[in-house]
């Protein structure tokens, strides 16, 4: 009786082992919940769709740091060289569309950063109509027609590329 009594125990003791064992796999093993797996499913597609929103936020922010402010010299306040004036639309855009335009519109000095008088270039204008074509997920261009007074009737071509975030990476007319 003995024996079997310690081998019932032995028995018993296994399959606690067994069950203590697969409770604290199972612990160990995270099951998400649907929130967490929504989040999950979120984080790895990313929102990479180019909304008028974003293309007004890019276009515009572009063109607010293609007219800084400066002083009664035109001499640029905020930044003082070229490349540093490069590196802050690095933001909205790449560096070669960027110089494109700082090379054209400024110019670098001893003393600081100046802006040639002149007026700014025929840009994107987000009330207006424009056409959106997808090259790929990760390539966008816009095409808009407009006029004005100065620039007469013009087509600007805006190409926007997502690489974590969407950026401005051509411009032509």
């Amino acid at each position: 009786m003995r024996n079997r009594n310690y081998f019932q125990f032995i028995r018993i003791s296994t399959g606690l082992a067994i069950i203590l064992t697969l409770m604290l796999m199972q612990g160990a093993v995270h099951h998400p919940t649907s929130a967490e797996k929504e989040n999950r499913t979120t984080n790895a597609n990313v929102d990479k769709s180019l909304t008028h929103e974003r293309i007004v936020a890019l276009t515009g922010r572009f063109r607010d740091l293609l007219v800084p402010k400066i002083d009664e010299t035109n001499k640029v306040v905020k930044y003082d060289t070229l490349d540093e004036f490069k590196k802050a639309f690095e933001t909205v855009s790449t560096r070669k569309v960027a110089s494109k335009y700082v090379d054209y519109y400024f110019y670098e000095q001893t003393d600081g950063l100046y802006v040639k008088p002149t007026e700014t270039p025929p840009w994107f204008h987000e009330q207006e109509d424009y056409e959106m074509i997808r090259k790929n997920t990760e390539k966008v261009e816009i095409s808009q027609t407009n006029q004005t007074d100065l620039y007469g009737t013009y087509t600007i071509k805006i190409e926007f590329t997502y690489d974590n975030q969407w950026k401005i990476t051509g411009v032509s007319y």
